[in-house]
């Protein structure tokens, strides 16, 4: 990236770091990190698409900020944020140069090998600031 990093993380409903196969109806929580090289203020879009087989579940959990089985999380209040059939997207107004987490609750639904495209974060102002993720494979097992 340029100007920013941006990390894409799993982790059960409990705060452990999971990788590895999902199960069909396994639910984990999506913790998208952005970390700016320079303390500039920035309007952010964060655009993190998912891959077939996954959906994203409950939006109105984080949406409304019921997260009180989710207390080890502690992520930035987007502005606006959309959960979309095909993808997570999310507005944040930040500054400085502290990380900031934005999070999204997924369910494997559909068994098979699927391409997870790369989470994107993008300066809406000064489009050379921006980041992704490296690409990935998500499998569900039956």
């Amino acid at each position: 990236g340029y100007g920013y990093a941006i990390t894409r993380r799993s982790f059960t409903m409990d705060g452990e770091e999971v990788s590895g196969p999902y199960t069909t109806g396994e639910r984990r929580v999506v913790v998208i990190e952005v970390t700016p090289f320079e303390p500039l203020g920035a309007r952010l879009m964060v655009d993190d698409p998912l891959p077939a087989g996954l959906e994203i579940d409950n939006p109105n959990l984080l949406n409304a900020g019921d997260i009180a089985n989710l207390a080890w999380l502690q992520t930035a209040t987007p502005e606006p944020v959309e959960f979309r059939a095909d993808r997570f997207l999310a507005a944040a107004h930040h500054s400085g140069t502290a990380p900031f987490q934005l999070a999204y609750v997924v369910r494997a639904i559909t068994p098979g090998s699927y391409r997870h495209p790369a989470a994107t974060v993008e300066d809406m102002y000064r489009a050379e600031y921006r980041a992704n993720t490296a690409t990935d494979q998500v499998i569900v097992q039956p």
